[in-house]
């Protein structure tokens, strides 16, 4: 009975088994398990056992007096998961045969088990990797840089010779054009950080006093420290952080408002582009607080065409805002109005499309017999000339631009009491008659004056200039 129990045991014991090739060697499950008692042996080059060391032949397991079958006390082998043929000697165990997926220790262990192309056998690559294992990355090799330590890893490096590689081995970056962090291991400190009112040198200048934030580089480097200012309009929204508390930082606008012209910018800060009379001159010359107004009369011939006519004039007349009254003192004279701005900046008269609208009434005495009080505009006889003349002038006399009337049909003429007319200042546009005259190529960009020119040949005169002259876009 009790050799019947023991067989039943034993058949108990190996029912699970799949029996192999070796004598006495059983495979394990499918699952890497054996029956209590038994270990899986992972046996090199054959099915993995399940055996009880001492008792059964392991081809691997030692016994339990650390001897192999053989009575050696077994090698090191190392694990070898990328299956390079060099192990990791990290994960190492003592056996009699070589397990599987290991390799044996050797002098050279695997530096990188993950990867089967990073081992000591490997040819070293320009790639900053260690392909040999040798503990250097990229030794050798010709096309090698120099790279130093970003220990914050701010992109701002501490420059201490560094090392040569390929690619830019961890917490490096590249030495050539490098700038020095005065703070390796502040993150929030280095060259091209914003200033704070920390009483701190927090973007490396060299200045750690608050009441120096706003040092030189605010003027020299303004977009260094950029914000915008509250409220403001055009060029004055853009500003720079100052410290002038030494707590929290205020934005200080850069720029002023300044007059406008046409380039697209609001320069004087009211939120409107190009606005007049900046850009475009005054769209009324009549009667303006900001214009100062004169005119009389002047000689012909010489000077007529090739300068502006306020200094010009040998007797004045009254000027009341755009009245202008006096008499002729001379058989060859013209009269002259004028109205210019009292600011230095002047007016661009560069607007595309502008236009000049003038409009005047205008009595005289004692006009002559055959050519009234004007002349006859456009004949060119008896000293005529074609009327209005409009004069658009500079600082100098000489700086100008002059613009005359050219239609016979609807000029200023004999004794006409009204003048209604439209200017573009563009030479190139339809306008009902102006066209450029001699002196003209002045930048109109910085006109100052307007003039106004026309024959007279009677004694007393009355110009009386009216709305709506002025410029308009």
């Amino acid at each position: 009975m009790k050799r019947l129990a023991a067989i039943a045991a034993f058949t108990t014991v190996t029912a699970c088994f799949e029996p192999t090739l070796p004598a006495k060697l059983y495979a394990c499950n499918a699952d890497g398990t054996c029956p209590a008692r038994y270990a899986c042996d992972q046996a090199h080059g054959r099915p993995a056992v399940c055996c009880l060391p001492g008792v059964l032949p392991c081809p691997t397991l030692r016994n339990p007096d650390s001897t192999c079958p053989g009575g050696g006390g077994g090698d090191i082998w190392l694990r070898d998961r990328d299956g390079d043929g060099f192990g990791n000697p990290n994960e190492q165990v003592i056996r009699c045969d070589r397990p599987q997926g290991y390799a044996a220790k050797g002098t050279r262990p695997d530096c990188d088990d993950s990867q089967r192309e990073v081992n000591p056998d490997t040819a070293e690559e320009c790639n900053g990797i260690d392909d040999n294992c040798d503990g250097v990355i990229d030794e050798g090799l010709t096309n090698r840089e120099l790279f130093v330590r970003d220990e914050d890893g701010d992109g701002y490096p501490e420059l201490d010779g560094g090392v040569l590689a390929c690619r830019a081995p961890p917490g490096t970056v590249r030495a050539a054009g490098a700038i020095a962090d005065c703070a390796p291991f502040e993150a929030s400190r280095h060259p091209d950080a914003g200033e704070r009112c920390n009483n701190i040198d927090d973007d490396c200048d060299g200045s750690s006093l608050a009441a120096r934030y706003a040092d030189t580089q605010l003027v020299s480097e303004p977009v260094r420290f950029p914000c915008v200012v509250p409220n403001a309009r055009g060029i004055c929204v853009d500003g720079v952080l100052t410290c002038p508390t030494g707590a929290q930082p205020v934005c200080t606008a850069l720029r002023g408002p300044s007059p406008e012209v046409c380039d697209g910018i609001d320069t004087d800060c009211d939120g409107a582009l190009d606005n007049q009379p900046g850009c475009g001159g005054p769209t009324s010359l009549v009667g303006q607080a900001n214009l100062r107004y004169g005119g009389g009369t002047v000689p012909g011939g010489t000077g007529l065409f090739d300068r502006c006519q306020k200094n010009r004039i040998t007797v004045a007349g009254t000027n009341v805002g755009g009245r202008l009254t006096g008499t002729r003192t001379n058989s060859d004279v013209s009269l002259v109005w004028w109205a210019e701005t009292t600011t230095d900046a002047g007016w661009d008269l560069s607007a595309e499309n502008l236009r000049l609208l003038l409009s005047w009434s205008a009595s005289g005495t004692n006009p002559n017999a055959t050519r009234g009080l004007w002349g006859q505009a456009g004949t060119g006889a008896g000293q005529d000339g074609v009327h209005p003349v409009v004069y658009l002038c500079g600082e100098a006399d000489t700086d100008l631009v002059r613009y005359r009337w050219e239609r016979d049909t609807t000029s200023f003429q004999l004794n006409d009491t009204s003048f209604t007319g439209q200017l573009h200042l563009d030479p190139t546009q339809p306008d009902g008659g102006f066209v450029l005259g001699l002196g003209s190529g002045f930048d109109t960009r910085r006109v100052r004056r307007v003039e106004i020119q026309v024959r007279f040949l009677g004694t007393n005169y009355e110009l009386n200039v009216r709305a709506p002259t002025g410029f308009v876009k």
